[in-house]
């Protein structure tokens, strides 16, 4: 009975480790976020940041999504507009950092 008590004690504390050695870990999202996409224009000054999540294994396609004060919105990566939004905000991080 001491052995299995040692036993069941350690496995609980070997678990307790490990849970709480991932629980700040990023979150990983395994789909996409963008189920539809916003294609016409949205003025600069409106969009307060903009997100890119690269094409992977969680998704296939590149997703742009701008935070706006009325929510989130999902762009058309494909759109000239949007590229040179996407453009627009790295400068402005770029020249945020110096």
């Amino acid at each position: 009975m001491m052995k299995f008590s040692t036993s069941a004690f350690m496995l609980l504390i070997c678990t307790a480790a490990l849970l709480s050695t991932t629980e700040g870990a990023k979150q990983i999202q395994l789909r996409c976020e963008c189920i539809k996409t916003h294609s016409d224009p949205i003025p600069f000054k409106l969009i307060q940041s903009l997100r890119v999540n690269e094409a992977g294994p969680h998704c296939k396609n590149e997703e742009i999504i701008a935070t706006m004060k009325k929510g989130t919105t999902c762009l058309n990566p494909a759109k000239d507009w949007v590229i040179s939004l996407k453009e627009k905000f790295n400068k402005k991080n770029v020249k945020s950092q110096n």
